[in-house]
């Protein structure tokens, strides 16, 4: 077995079956390769490891860099790994321990104090995760509204307009400005959360001060991102959101106590434990995750990876 990074990966076409088996994921290279260009996180990166025996890539771990905001205010640039994948008929020959390894060791080369991962409590892998070192660190709530029964709307359609990200950045500044945890944006991370998400006019509500990204399924609104300079702007956009649902609305990652108090009032049943959480293992003796970052970790469903 001989591991290769991605990008040294002669022909991507053998990741498709690998990812196909572990994430139900068709793995198009062509359109991957448009997506690393763009995406601030992979495009200075090896993107990931690659295992390869004869012909084929057998296993696989992404390695991508994240910007964060500590507590002191500074940014710092920490290890993120994903797409954690062993082939079938491959597992059980330590494959995904030596792929970790060399991506902390790329960590490490790189001079990052922390890796993060995503992952769930109720997956084989979590288990595998803590052997490697990592613990959990950031748990998010979720909330869920059932909406009562009501006549077809007789208001006036609101129009969405156009995707203005000079303001939904601008907003989203404002809204972090005193946050910790996944805050660093510009244009070019907006840019690749429209790809990566498919996020379209009809996706938005932008008003002067605040901003909704949602997505809709089965007849209810998945809350994917809510930002607002003022609690007022917030219960306007809630307001705004339940108006478009059928059945219910929901928000999975709920990260801010400000908008969890006002989910609250607004009658939203309240989940402060998830079985999804962020992971991160301290790379070097003196790294603590708690001195780096305090308790309160912010992200939302946009920045899970």
């Amino acid at each position: 077995m001989k591991i290769l990074t991605y990008r040294d990966l002669e022909s991507k076409n053998g990741l498709l079956p690998l990812m196909d088996h572990a994430f139900r994921w068709p793995f198009n290279p062509q359109s991957f390769e448009k997506f690393v260009k763009i995406d601030p996180r992979l495009k200075n990166s090896h993107v990931g490891f690659c295992a390869i025996e004869g012909d084929k890539v057998i296993g696989f771990v992404g390695v991508m860099d994240l910007a964060t905001r500590t507590l002191d205010g500074n940014i710092e640039h920490v290890g993120g790994v994903y797409g954690v994948a062993t082939l079938p008929g491959y597992t059980r020959r330590g494959i995904s321990t030596v792929l970790m390894n060399r991506a902390h060791e790329y960590f490490g080369d790189k001079g990052y104090r922390f890796s993060f991962l995503t992952t769930g409590h109720t997956l084989v892998a979590y288990a595998m995760y803590t052997k490697f070192g990592y613990s959990d660190v950031v748990t998010s709530a979720s909330t869920y509204k059932v909406l009562e029964p009501k006549k077809a709307a007789s208001y006036k359609k609101r129009e969405n307009g156009r995707l203005d990200w000079d303001r939904i950045l601008r907003i989203y500044n404002e809204f972090t400005k005193d946050k910790v945890g996944f805050v660093i944006r510009d244009k070019m991370y907006l840019r690749m959360l429209k790809k990566a998400e498919r996020i379209t006019a009809k996706q938005c509500i932008i008003d002067e001060d605040g901003y909704v990204i949602f997505r809709r399924d089965n007849g209810g609104i998945w809350i994917r991102e809510l930002a607002a300079s003022t609690v007022e702007e917030v219960e306007k956009l809630l307001m705004q959101i339940e108006e478009k649902a059928k059945a219910v609305v929901y928000d999975r990652v709920t990260t801010d106590a400000g908008l969890l108090k006002i989910y609250s009032r607004f009658n939203y049943i309240i989940q402060k434990e998830s079985h999804s959480i962020m992971m991160a293992k301290p790379l070097t003796a003196n790294a603590s995750f708690k001195q780096t970052y305090g308790n309160e970790f912010y992200m939302s469903s946009l920045d899970w990876f």
